[in-house]
């Protein structure tokens, strides 16, 4: 959260810093304070804060250097929420003076503040939000029906509560503790959470959040796993994809293990994303020899995507053995995602920043397969999700 703690009269006192978190709880965006003034209560008049000329970029509500000193206002809608909501406009403006220093007003707003009251801003569905700091009794009944998705954020209220458990618990004995195991990380943060085991393709924590969790490290995130579609690929299993562009690797198994970008790899295998007939094509070349090898339905791609990241919970781990020597888990850098953008999937695969991973052998006629799926590096989430938070 952005909190501008430059000027001294914009931090919070205790009591309002208790407020402030309540309203976090609800608010997953990005925030900006301001202490009201006489002068400003007086002439209508805030000087927008660099944390919230920011916020307001960020979120293309309104850019001050568009904005010509001595110029046309620039109005946007206004929410004021007190005991009740207030539904009005903000103005945006440079004036000629003072160097155009970027100014604005929420019309109404002098109601419900007096000198010395501290206003919370943020930006919700395109729209300046501004609730003066006073009590959560005041505030409580009148939030749920502003910020989207009450369900929602009554879960992420919830999820913050463990994971403030989570991490006073420190180092956390592996489910599976006397050897590394394969998903032995996500199982143990299950288990601490609550969440049952299980297959199915919805979110994991109480059916909203998707929890994803590995060790800290260079490995990628893994998005979601989807086999082709058979319609319109040429080999239509992930057995026979295996069997036609596996190699024997040092366990004698034919074997695919890879990962799979724009540009052909070692088993010449790579991706090709035609935006004119919505498929992304999955295609094998050998010197001269092209061959079609699978695809999948842009809408399939989607249909996964949203399903599985409607909101996701991102964490590290820690991995240590204790005195007993056993392995344990110290959890750590918890981001929350929400609403991916199928659009940039599609730009990150051409841009190599998402890629495809075979991950399969077959031994003695019986195939192992660990899932085909899409991963994405840590550091280019931002660009796949519309609202990326750090909630540590």
């Amino acid at each position: 959260m952005n909190v501008d703690f430059m000027n001294p009269l914009f931090k919070p006192n205790d009591e309002e810093s208790i407020v402030i978190e309540f309203i976090n709880n609800y608010n997953l965006n990005e925030f900006a304070l301001i202490r009201m003034t006489q002068t400003m209560i007086d002439k209508a008049i805030i000087d927008a804060s660099e944390s919230l000329r920011k916020i307001l970029f960020d979120k293309k509500l309104v850019s001050f250097k568009d904005l010509i000193p001595g110029g046309a206002k620039e109005y946007k809608d206004a929410i004021i929420i007190t005991d009740t909501i207030v539904e009005t406009k903000v103005s945006f403006y440079r004036p000629k003076t003072k160097q155009g220093d970027p100014r604005f007003w929420p019309y109404n707003l002098k109601r419900f503040v007096e000198e010395g009251d501290l206003v919370y801003m943020t930006i919700s569905n395109n729209t300046l939000i501004a609730i003066p700091i006073k009590t959560i009794e005041q505030i409580s009944r009148t939030i749920n029906d502003v910020f989207e998705d009450p369900e929602n954020q009554k879960v992420i209220v919830q999820l913050k509560k463990d994971l403030s458990l989570l991490k006073q618990s420190g180092a956390i004995e592996s489910i599976v503790p006397n050897k590394r195991a394969p998903k032995d990380v996500g199982l143990t943060l299950e288990s601490f959470l609550g969440v049952k085991v299980n297959s199915l393709k919805t979110p994991d924590y109480l059916g909203k959040i998707e929890l994803k969790s590995k060790r800290q490290g260079r490995t990628k995130d893994s998005l979601f796993s989807k086999v082709p579609d058979k319609d319109i690929s040429k080999y239509k299993t992930v057995r026979s994809i295996i069997d036609k562009f596996g190699m024997i690797d040092s366990q004698n198994r034919k074997a695919l293990y890879n990962n799979i970008i724009t540009k052909p790899n070692s088993h010449g295998l790579y991706l090709v994303p035609d935006n004119e007939k919505m498929i992304l094509n999955q295609m094998y070349l050998n010197n001269s020899f092209h061959d079609d090898v699978c695809a999948w339905h842009y809408k399939t791609l989607r249909n996964s995507l949203e399903i599985k990241h409607p909101t996701t919970l991102w964490v590290d781990a820690i991995e240590e053995v204790n005195k007993e020597g056993n392995i344990t888990f110290t959890f750590i850098n918890f981001e929350l995602t929400t609403k991916p953008l199928f659009s940039e999937f599609i730009s990150l695969i051409e841009r190599d920043l998402i890629n495809f991973d075979w991950k399969g052998h077959i031994t003695n006629g019986k195939k192992r397969d660990h899932g085909p799926g899409f991963r994405i590096d840590k550091a280019n989430r931002k660009y796949l999700f519309k609202t990326l938070i750090n909630i540590n």
